[in-house]
C-alpha cells in the first residue's frame, strides 16, 4: 500500500510472477519428459503425457501473450499478433508433417503432440525474451 498517501494502491511484481510461471512450467515439463523416458507406460499413457506436455507449454504461451498485451504498445502488439498467427500456421503445418509417417497408427498422437510441444516450448522462450526486453 502507498503508506504515505494511504490510497490503498499496491504494486505487483509481474516479473516475479512470470519467473514463477516459467519455473513451474519448466519443472512440470521435466517431470512429464522423465515419465515418458523412464516409466513403463502403455501407448495410450504416452499419448496422454505427450498431450499434457503440449498443453503445459501452450498454457505458458497464452500467459506470456496476455502479459505482452499488457506491456507493449498497441501497435507493437498488433505486429506481434500477426507474427503469432503466422507462427501458429507454421506450427500446425510442421505438426501435420511430423505425423504423416504414422498417420492412422497408435503413435500418431504421441508424435504430433511431441512436435507441437517442442515448437511451442521454443516459442514460449521467444516471447519470454520479449517480455524481459519490455520490463
Amino acid at each position: 500500500y502507498n503508506v504515505t498517501e494511504q490510497n490503498g494502491f499496491s504494486s505487483y511484481d509481474t516479473s516475479g510472477r512470470i519467473e514463477d510461471m516459467m519455473t513451474s512450467t519448466e519443472e512440470w515439463a521435466l517431470t512429464i519428459r522423465a515419465s515418458l523416458e523412464h516409466d513403463t507406460l502403455t501407448q495410450a499413457d504416452m499419448n496422454v503425457k505427450a498431450m499434457e506436455l503440449y498443453e503445459t507449454w501452450d498454457a505458458a504461451l497464452n500467459s506470456l501473450g496476455s502479459e505482452l498485451k499488457e506491456r507493449v504498445a498497441e501497435d507493437e502488439f498488433k505486429v506481434l499478433l500477426e507474427e503469432q498467427r503466422a507462427w501458429m500456421a507454421d506450427k500446425e503445418a510442421a505438426v501435420m508433417e511430423a505425423g504423416k509417417e504414422v498417420e492412422g497408427g497408435s503413435l500418431y498422437a504421441l508424435v504430433v503432440n511431441m512436435k507441437a510441444a517442442e515448437l511451442t516450448e521454443a516459442r514460449v522462450y521467444e516471447l519470454y525474451e520479449m517480455l524481459k526486453e519490455n520490463e
